[in-house]
């Protein structure tokens, strides 16, 4: 399936399309802004009888793979492909212009997140981040500091890891643990944060394994934790009974790169990917719509799906 999709690309976007399906780039905020180069490339580099068939296919396919983690991923390809299908002339432009207008209006929404985020921290001396997120990262970096940030390494994706230049960069005081180690600091910690790939209005947030522990901790010893996401996250599928299906990561090349003479023929490495975190855990949604409680979360995600897609 990506050796078909690849003949649909420019040779010039195989790296950044590999980048994505192998996770070598991590993050569903990231993975839009390298679909909609991918979608630019074509419309450079195809005839303008190709354009939409070649768009066409390059969306299904993330939709169908990458979708199935994050519903952002399938909300903003929509967002971007739907005019390119529409067009009947000048599709080259309409292709790029669809790219820049949505890349415009999520810098908006982000810089919003960022703002907020900012204001949420004040005076906060010390945060915990978990699993990476390019939202996540550029908020924390946006902070004044310096801040003491906990990282907890995701071993099921290395998920500190791609934090740690940033935020070493913006002069934060960085402490990198063991994700088996959050408790140990989590007293000292003002707040935690995390991304999310997608979240239901009733509040729910899915992201990494491990989200939920830490959401659970936090709760036990009252410290406040946050989901800094834009509102395109939204699935508001669940309100109509259809659910994200549980995603299964086979963790045996991961977990044995360094384990000599021990034998694994027989042995199962399977194990939960993505989870769903409890809204009773979460403290509120930062968004582009402000510091939103969860029990108000239904109504600014409705609303949302209203605007962008009409209705359910």
């Amino acid at each position: 399936m990506e050796i078909e999709t690849k003949k649909y690309l420019p040779e010039n976007q195989w790296k950044a399309f590999d980048d994505i399906v192998e996770g070598r780039i991590l993050g569903a905020s990231t993975h839009i802004k390298m679909i909609g180069e991918m979608i630019k490339a074509i419309a450079n580099e195809f005839q303008e009888d190709q354009i939409k068939e070649c768009v066409k296919h390059v969306c299904d396919y993330f939709i169908e793979t990458r979708g199935k983690s994050s519903y952002a991923i399938i909300t903003a390809c929509n967002i971007m492909m739907k005019p390119v299908l529409a067009a009947d002339e000048s599709v080259k432009e309409v292709a790029i212009k669809s790219v820049e207008d949505y890349i415009e209006n999520s810098k908006k929404d982000t810089d919003k997140i960022l703002e907020y985020t900012k204001r949420l921290c004040n005076g906060f001396k010390t945060v915990i981040i978990f699993d990476y997120s390019s939202t996540v990262e550029k908020a924390i970096c946006n902070i004044e500091g310096p801040l003491k940030v906990y990282v907890p390494e995701s071993r099921a994706i290395d998920g500190g890891k791609p934090f740690v230049n940033a935020l070493v960069k913006a002069g934060h005081q960085v402490h990198v643990i063991l994700d088996a180690a959050m408790l140990s600091v989590l007293d000292e910690c003002d707040a935690a944060f995390i991304g999310a790939e997608t979240f239901y209005p009733d509040g729910t947030a899915f992201n990494t394994i491990g989200s939920d522990i830490l959401a659970e901790l936090c709760y036990m010893h009252h410290v406040p934790y946050y989901v800094l996401t834009p509102l395109l996250k939204v699935d508001v599928r669940s309100v109509l009974g259809i659910y994200k299906q549980t995603l299964v990561h086979d963790l045996k090349d991961k977990i044995t790169e360094n384990w000599t003479n021990i034998q694994i023929e027989n042995v199962d490495f399977e194990g939960i990917e993505l989870v769903g975190v409890n809204p009773k855990y979460i403290t509120g949604y930062v968004c582009e719509n402000g510091i939103i409680p969860t029990y108000s979360l239904y109504q600014e995600a409705i609303k949302y799906n209203e605007r962008i897609n009409g209705g359910m």
